[in-house]
């Protein structure tokens, strides 16, 4: 049985969520029927990693078996033709059997995007946090960016309810640019917690708007809980940008 990979974009706001569940339309569930279909017998498809409902993806990778060989192209082709509107599959490549698409990723990335200021595009707004309060200190904000990155506990950036035993997570780099009134972090790491980078975003707007100091995120490190940080913001400015591996 041949094993394949393909990376995967989505409008996050046409589904709810990567992961298969009762409710709802799912990526995951979107796509394995469509695999099935090609198939003609079901077939799984491991994502590299879960996305809430909301959140976009330029570069999700899933991983999957199929019963005969397919040339990568038209494998895409036969893809992108049943899958519903909001998600298209950008490529497709042949895999060793034992690769999993989760496991074997060595770092994801993530992107978020926001629009500052009163006046916002009604053709951005599905893809960007729209803060209408243009009131950040950008020094601040790279001053809070260079603080995240590295090694530490990030039991405060989690969802309540999901921590997870072990909450140490390495953050290759988190990054700030601004281009205008808009600003986009890009943030590379081993692995994410849930909500992770959404909490990282409220926690750096507390401390670009003034309402809390550098000294409270770097103590946020150190082992804090949930409530002593900031709010989640929304998910409509988060992106899975793309995911590594070896190859």
């Amino acid at each position: 049985m041949p094993r394949y990979s393909c990376v995967i974009s989505y409008d996050g706001g046409k589904f709810c969520g990567w992961q298969t569940q009762p409710n709802g339309a799912t990526v995951q569930e979107s796509l394995e029927r469509v695999l099935s279909l090609l198939n003609g017998s079901p077939v799984k498809a491991t994502g590299a990693g879960r996305t809430d409902a909301g959140v976009h993806a330029r570069g999700q990778t899933a991983s999957f078996l199929m019963d005969r060989s397919w040339e990568p192209r038209r494998l895409l082709l036969a893809l992108n033709a049943n899958l519903p509107e909001g998600a298209a599959v950008a490529s497709v490549r042949e895999r060793p059997f034992e690769f999993d698409a989760r496991r074997d990723a060595l770092w994801r990335e993530y992107a978020f995007f926001v629009w500052r200021g009163s006046f916002c595009y009604p053709m951005m707004k599905p893809y960007v946090w729209w803060k209408k309060k243009d009131d950040w200190d950008h020094d601040l904000i790279r001053r809070g960016c260079a603080l995240l990155e590295g090694r530490h506990d990030f039991s405060a950036f989690c969802r309540a309810g999901d921590l997870p035993e072990n909450a140490v997570r390495r953050m290759h780099f988190v990054r700030y640019i601004r281009r205008g009134r808009l600003s986009v972090f890009r943030i590379r790491g081993d692995a994410f917690l849930t909500n992770m980078v959404r909490i990282m975003v409220g926690n750096l707007d507390a401390v670009a708007s003034g309402r809390r100091p550098l000294s409270w995120l770097a103590a946020l490190l150190d082992g804090a809980s949930r409530s002593d940080s900031a709010m989640t913001v929304p998910p409509d400015g988060l992106f899975f940008w793309k995911v590594g591996y070896k190859d």
